[in-house]
């Protein structure tokens, strides 16, 4: 199997992941939110495709990424509210 750049999977991904992009948008904002944070202008500001990717669910350990960016956070709250949704 070829490797997959972020680049071409974002450009190829399927309905379904395009539904976890709007969750993504949502994700620095529960970050922040968990933090008692305002979010950033910039935060607000994104309009890019988006994925997270659920690294450990038990942890909370999440992916997100934008462009050509990886971020991995912990946010057990966001974790959960997004399992909840997928059922």
């Amino acid at each position: 199997m070829q490797p997959v750049s972020r680049r071409k999977f974002l450009a190829t991904s399927s309905a379904g992941a395009l539904g976890v992009a709007g969750a993504a948008a949502i994700g620095p904002m529960a970050s922040a939110a968990a933090a008692d944070d305002e979010p950033t202008p910039d935060q607000l500001a994104h309009t890019g495709p988006a994925l997270l990717q659920v690294h450990d669910a038990a942890k909370g350990e999440v992916e997100l990424l934008i462009e050509e960016r990886s971020i991995v956070f912990t946010d057990k709250r966001l974790v959960a509210r997004m399992l909840r949704a997928s059922k």
